[in-house]
């Protein structure tokens, strides 16, 4: 019996996601800001068998060290508009009954208080279909620009920060109220026991907080936790804390040693090496015949043009390639944004002009192109000989264009080879993402020892 995989849905609340490509003539995401738009999508994601639709975000936009914005920026809608994923989780959650929802919050940008209520708050009206991305914002000229901080955060500090702020969400969900302290007794007029709601004191390098967690515990307490990024730190973190990570490297034997890599920092961790799931994001187009898929791909390729590809460069990586010539190389560049993007593109040592020919073949993740056979064919043998367990298909052209032709002709083939189950998982997040019987943190996780009962 082949392993069953899982789905996600790669998106951000906006016009123009990971491929850059609204404009081409397939897109239609002309609606993005409505509720409909995503309702309808959530619904036939959720008819064609995802698990999970995943909402990126993005603090700021691409920039300058002085503030300023390339013209493509704005012309193009490179990463702006961008409006609030947390705000559509709701909404869509009464919409359909089965689908999940991962939304990004960062630990540089929010406060752990507000943000454990806010997922606390998603957990009860999803009825645990909610998942928290974890991230630590690689924008730090939009934290210093439009946030007020008052300076750049290097990249290991982020992920001191984060672990501080994963700790004390821990002490707020796992350990102030303890299961039953909710009573609802009208009799006695007792809402909640007293004796079994308890204080949290937490005074750290980065946050203070001493009083009572004000959200009731929900159906999973702590949101089921996902990551990204694979730099040395967002290993550790991982490795400690994550749930679900998911990575966007194309190569097998890379995909391979970062499964086996996460998964043996868990066991150091004293966790079931099995409760760290790894799912790879992939752009997925499908043809009738490998002849159409390919001009299919050389279509959705071509939309961007080169200066909206710089300010997407821009944004992901914080390197200005406009300041370069076209034949110069990024072999000496170091950045505290986005280091793992970087190194794509400095691995080969390309020129600048080569790096912006790439950049619409080279920013997303695996790319599976063919007849739905091929594509189902790929997917397979990457789970076969990586280990992984699901994809995280990417928004392409823009709106259901991007999820069509994988969900009507690519699914149906995993379903027929086991890959996929006959019927779609329901449940909460982590009982569908890890198997489990339960909806809670399972016990030899970090974050149960943050109880206090």
């Amino acid at each position: 019996m082949p392993q069953q995989i899982v789905l996600g849905a790669f998106e951000e609340f906006t016009p123009n996601f990971i491929s850059n490509a609204w404009s081409h003539p397939l897109s239609d995401t002309a609606g993005f800001a409505t509720l409909p738009y995503w309702q309808d999508m959530a619904r036939q994601l959720e008819a064609g068998g995802f698990d999970f639709l995943f909402l990126a975000e993005a603090i700021g936009y691409p920039m300058k060290d002085d503030g300023s914005v390339p013209d493509a920026v704005l012309r193009e809608a490179v990463q702006v508009p961008v409006h609030d994923p947390m705000t559509l989780v709701s909404g869509l959650a009464a919409t359909v009954e089965r689908l999940g929802f991962a939304v990004t919050a960062s630990t540089t940008a929010q406060h752990p208080n507000l943000n454990a209520r806010a997922f606390t708050s998603l957990d009860h009206l999803t009825d645990g279909r909610i998942a928290w991305n974890v991230v630590t914002s690689d924008n730090q000229q939009a934290l210093t620009r439009l946030l007020g901080h008052t300076s750049i955060t290097p990249h290991e500090q982020r992920y001191q920060r984060a672990t501080e702020f994963l700790e004390l969400s821990f002490k707020l969900w796992e350990g102030c109220w303890e299961d039953g302290a909710v009573l609802h007794d009208k009799a006695t007029r007792t809402f909640a026991d007293p004796a079994r709601v308890h204080r949290v004191t937490h005074h750290g390098e980065h946050f203070d907080l001493d009083g009572y967690f004000t959200a009731i515990p929900s159906p999973q307490r702590t949101p089921f936790l996902l990551q990204a990024g694979t730099s040395p730190a967002g290993r550790a973190f991982a490795g400690r804390f994550a749930e679900c990570v998911f990575i966007q490297d194309r190569d097998p034997a890379v995909q391979a040693a970062n499964v086996a890599d996460l998964r043996a920092r868990a066991a150091r961790h004293g966790r079931d090496p099995h409760d760290l799931k790894v799912v790879v994001s992939a752009s997925v187009v499908v043809g009738s015949t490998e002849e159409e898929a390919t001009r299919l791909r050389a279509d959705l390729d071509a939309t961007p043009s080169r200066e909206s590809a710089a300010a997407l460069f821009l944004g992901w990586s914080g390197v200005d390639l406009a300041g370069f010539g076209m034949d110069t190389t990024l072999a000496d560049v170091q950045t505290e944004v986005g280091k793992s993007m970087l190194a794509r593109f400095q691995d080969g040592n390309p020129t600048v002009g080569q790096i912006l020919d790439r950049i619409a073949t080279s920013i997303t993740g695996m790319r599976i192109t063919g007849t739905p056979e091929s594509c189902a064919d790929q997917i397979e043998r990457t789970v076969t000989t990586t280990g992984l367990d699901g994809f995280l298909v990417e928004y392409t052209y823009g709106g259901m264009a991007s999820y069509r032709g994988f969900i009507d002709h690519v699914v149906p083939i995993l379903r027929r080879r086991g890959l996929l189950p006959a019927e779609p998982r329901t449940g909460s997040m982590r009982r569908r993402m890890l198997g489990h019987d339960s909806d809670r943190l399972p016990e030899n996780h970090p974050g149960v020892a943050f109880r206090q009962w």
